[in-house]
């Protein structure tokens, strides 16, 4: 089937929080994207930093994981292997989305081809990780592919809103609200024809004990402590094995819906495991786990977390060239903490990537610009389209030398 997909389709959906729902996305332009950032990291004439054995990536096809997977495989020689579960394409199907599969499915896939391409072994499990069916079947698959080898680390990079709960066989979801009562979040509104974006103001009412529960159950750490049980017990983890897990405290603007709110309980839940699972590790294997708080950066979900989007595109403007993308955070990750002599981390022994975005200059600046916008303001259209090329992007838009008004081959490019 010829198909083109010219630009991207998205609308705003005000009960959910203004949050931006995206309709479509361009496999080529995924593809390429992911490309791209390959090339980037394995830089004509760069040489990998030593062999770093073995890692599992869990939710490697996404913002962080999929950032940390190349650099993983460019910058330290690693052969990597990722759990993640993406719509993958289903040539059946006659919705042209659904035909198509989705946006991380085909970085995943370009990401691999790259990697082996240079000489990596870079292998994936489309499953969900919540599942104990899903985990036994990732460990027998190391054992079968990579027979004799253990893991050296294992990078917790899963940013799912829903996943099951064994206990009960039902998928339980994430919610993304206050704690214990309604907060205010600002925003923009699309903007009408010609007319700039509007600020508006939204009162979020707080999430229910239930949804609180469900939370920590998605975005904690219980999961990721049965993740390292079982590889333990399958003696899967090398000597010195090293735990990372990827999260993201937030900003004081953003606090009402982050850390003061639902995911902060889970996001706390799933620091401590960390730490707790570091201590299990040193005396299993002499191994080590470090929580990551990371940049706030434009992902596939950028644009469905209420106030996320104001705060990014100010957050552009007000960092210009010291803003880091996911590769570049997860590159500076390894290099400067991960693998050096000291991994640097801060008084509760988190690895801090969110030191420049927390930097009390650029917090100063965030403060200023956020108390200057009124509801009913205009917000100003450059900063706007700004983060709108870059969020879409993340769904293969924008990206140099595809054009999106040539149709491709849906087979062709879903192999």
């Amino acid at each position: 089937m010829k198909l083109a997909i010219p630009q991207f389709q998205f609308r705003f959906m005000r009960a959910a929080g203004n949050v931006i729902f995206p309709a479509n996305f361009h496999p080529v332009g995924s593809q390429r994207d992911a490309e791209s950032l390959v090339a980037r990291a394995c830089a004509a004439g760069a040489k990998p930093n030593g062999e770093r054995g073995l890692w599992l990536i869990v939710g490697g096809s996404g913002g962080f994981g999929s950032a940390a997977r190349i650099a993983l495989g460019c910058d330290h020689g690693a052969d990597t292997i990722n759990v993640s579960f993406d719509s993958q394409p289903n040539p059946e199907s006659s919705n042209k989305i659904r035909k198509l599969g989705s946006p991380a499915w085909h970085r995943n896939a370009a990401i691999e081809r790259a990697l082996v391409a240079r000489g990596r072994a870079a292998i994936s499990h489309n499953g969900d990780a919540f599942d104990p069916v899903v985990r036994a079947a990732v460990i027998e698959e190391l054992h079968a592919r990579f027979p004799g080898r253990r893991l050296a680390g294992l990078v917790w990079a899963l940013a799912a809103p829903r996943g099951l709960d064994p206990r009960t066989g039902k998928t339980v979801s994430s919610s993304l609200k206050p704690l214990g009562q309604p907060a205010t979040v600002k925003t923009f509104t699309g903007p009408e024809a010609d007319a700039a974006p509007t600020i508006v103001e939204l009162e979020l009412q707080p999430g229910t004990p239930e949804e609180a529960v469900a939370t920590q159950w998605v975005m904690g750490g219980r999961v990721v402590e049965d993740w390292i049980s079982d590889l333990l017990a399958a003696d899967l983890l090398a000597e010195g094995h090293t735990l990372l897990t990827i999260s993201y405290r937030g900003s004081p603007l953003n606090a009402p819906l982050y850390r003061d709110g639902l995911i902060g309980l889970a996001k706390a839940d799933l620091e401590f495991t960390t730490n707790a699972l570091g201590e299990l590790l040193e005396r299993s294997v002499n191994g080590r786990a470090f929580a990551v708080e990371g940049p706030a950066v434009v992902t596939e979900a950028s644009g469905g977390i209420p106030g996320v989007p104001l705060y990014m595109a100010l957050l552009l403007d007000v960092m210009g060239e010291r803003h880091e993308d996911p590769l570049a955070s997860m590159q500076r990750m390894f290099n400067e903490h991960v693998f050096a002599e000291s991994p640097g981390t801060d008084e509760h022994g988190l690895i801090r990537m969110d030191d420049r975005e927390l930097s009390e200059a650029v917090q100063a600046e965030l403060r200023e610009r956020f108390a200057a916008l009124g509801p009913g303001q205009s917000f100003p259209r450059e900063l706007y389209d700004r983060f709108m090329a870059e969020y879409a992007r993340t769904r293969g838009f924008g990206v140099e030398g595809v054009d999106y008004q040539a149709e491709f081959d849906t087979d062709e490019v879903c192999e």
